[in-house]
């Protein structure tokens, strides 16, 4: 009897042992398993010198310990990684990364990070990384001219040019000033002037000397732009008027008047005459003393030279003439 309730004990004890062992087999294995969220990272256009920081995480899928290592692989230093290197991920758990980007140049940017672990089904992972660097937005003054020359006036009158401002920049242009050093200048611009990217101001600069003579000076333009002052050339001349009463008449009158009272249709007599022409029509074309039919004749360089018959006119009192004449032929 009791060699028969050992019996059955260590056959009890068998079959505990055989179903511990053979029906559970080994112990089971626990494996890590390493998810990005996503594969590629393309940051906007910064600016120079600014920085942008992208989130993004890894998390633990498998079972097990997740050991990682990040590395990241670019040609210079505009990209960063927090955490960088060795970092270890619970079953379940996620990690947080940030990629900070930070452009020195106006170029295009690439980098791959590298994510290695012992994850054994991918122990290798990449994330593409890219982003491209601008300059600093800044007003930039664009001007339609660099030098203006008004030619030669009297100094009784004016001359006016345009000058159109533009700014071709990315900021907010302000001008600041407009000033001359001569004040035989001047302009209509009332500063400060403000203009925004794409816009254009034409303003216009006005030469008006008080005396003969010729005046060179410099325009400044005070602005916010990185090269201020910008400054233009100006040139002008101006010269006393000549006297058709005081000079021009008393010359015909004294050197022309006894032949041309009506001769071939020239009355030499007065102003009025002298525009109404000859025969042939203008002897005066105002403004243009050089092609004006009477200093041809006066310098013979159209038949015959005037006065006929007798002495020339002086070269001086031919040129005073045909200054008169480029002055505008005034009834001055």
């Amino acid at each position: 009897m009791k060699s028969l309730l050992l019996y059955r004990i260590i056959a009890f004890a068998l079959l505990f042992v055989m179903i511990g062992c053979s029906d559970l087999g080994e112990p089971e294995r626990l494996f890590p398993e390493s998810k990005l969220e996503r594969d590629t990272i393309e940051f906007s256009t910064i600016t120079i010198g600014s920085s942008q920081t992208l989130e993004f995480y890894m998390t633990n899928q498998g079972s097990g310990d997740l050991n990682a290592k990040t590395t990241l692989v670019q040609d210079s230093s505009a990209f960063s990684i927090s955490p960088e290197g060795q970092f270890l991920l619970g079953s379940g758990d996620t990690l947080y990364l940030e990629l900070t980007f930070t452009p020195h140049s106006e170029s295009d940017y690439t980098a791959l990070l590298m994510l290695e672990s012992n994850d054994p089904l991918n122990p290798e992972s990449t994330i593409q990384v890219s982003g491209s660097g601008t300059p600093l937005p800044v007003p930039v003054l664009t001007l339609s001219r660099m030098e203006i020359n008004f030619g030669t006036i009297l100094n009784t009158d004016q001359a006016h040019e345009l000058l159109t401002l533009s700014n071709s920049g990315m900021d907010t242009l302000l001008i600041n000033a407009i000033t001359f050093d001569l004040s035989a200048y001047h302009s209509n611009a009332s500063t400060p002037l403000v203009l925004n990217p794409g816009a254009s101001q034409t303003i216009t600069i006005t030469f008006q000397p008080l005396s003969a003579g010729t005046f060179n000076a410099v325009l400044s333009i005070s602005s916010n732009t990185a090269n201020s002052p910008h400054q233009i050339l100006l040139q002008g001349s101006a010269e006393n008027p000549v006297s058709y009463a005081s000079t021009i008449q008393p010359i015909w009158n004294s050197k022309c008047g006894s032949c041309h009272g009506s001769n071939a249709g020239l009355n030499l007599s007065s102003y009025t005459q002298l525009m109404n022409g000859s025969n042939s029509g203008a002897v005066v074309i105002p403004g243009d003393g050089a092609n004006s039919k009477i200093i041809q004749k006066l310098k013979g360089t159209s038949g015959s030279q005037m006065p006929l018959n007798a002495t020339p006119l002086s070269a001086n009192t031919i040129a005073t003439i045909e200054t008169w004449i480029d002055q505008g032929a005034l009834n001055n």
